[in-house]
């Protein structure tokens, strides 16, 4: 099975998920990442904000923000396939993006360089259990990820979970997989 085939399989699986199983599914997930001890300890995390059959961010990032956490989310930058990490206080200072995803204002000062993110929850379409993942086709985590020190996560739910995640040698595992 090739990576595009399976992205649309699964997001075919995500969208007959219903509302109430949906937030069900959410919240064990949301209780296991709570409970981590890396997430914990954390200082600097960060995340995307969700977009369409993505497992709700929001609920994260309230969290992280009342603890008084560095968040920050990144803005893609489409000529040159990398990922810029800016952090933000409130949920009220996030604008449209592409695509309408939500994104954090592009304001220099707020740039959080790599170094200093202690945690990143990556997104994925499908995982393995490997943790290898399928990301959404551009490859910006993989390119962003090769030389990051930092802790990674993932969450999904089972129906994203196959046997074997087809990969190629710029594909890179995430250290934990959090699924329901």
């Amino acid at each position: 099975m090739d990576k595009k085939f399976l992205r649309k399989e699964i997001q075919n699986k995500l969208k007959k998920i219903s509302a109430f199983e949906k937030k069900e599914y959410e919240n064990i997930l949301y209780k296991k990442l709570f409970e981590n001890e890396f997430f914990k300890k954390s200082k600097c995390i960060a995340l995307t904000i969700s977009f369409g059959t993505e497992i709700d961010t929001y609920p994260i990032i309230k969290k992280l923000l009342s603890e008084k956490k560095i968040v920050c989310s990144p803005i893609c930058n489409k000529q040159t396939k990398e990922m810029i990490f800016y952090k933000f206080n409130s949920i009220n200072e996030l604008v449209d993006g592409y695509y309408g995803i939500k994104t954090p204002k592009e304001i220099k000062e707020n740039i959080i360089e790599k170094e200093n993110i202690d945690l990143i929850l990556v997104p994925g379409v499908c995982f393995d259990k490997e943790n290898f993942r399928i990301g959404f086709g551009k490859g910006y985590f993989d390119r962003y990820l090769k030389d990051f020190k930092g802790y990674t996560i993932s969450l999904c739910f089972k129906e994203q979970i196959i046997q074997k995640v087809p990969r190629n040698k710029f594909d890179l595992k995430v250290k934990l997989v959090i699924t329901n």
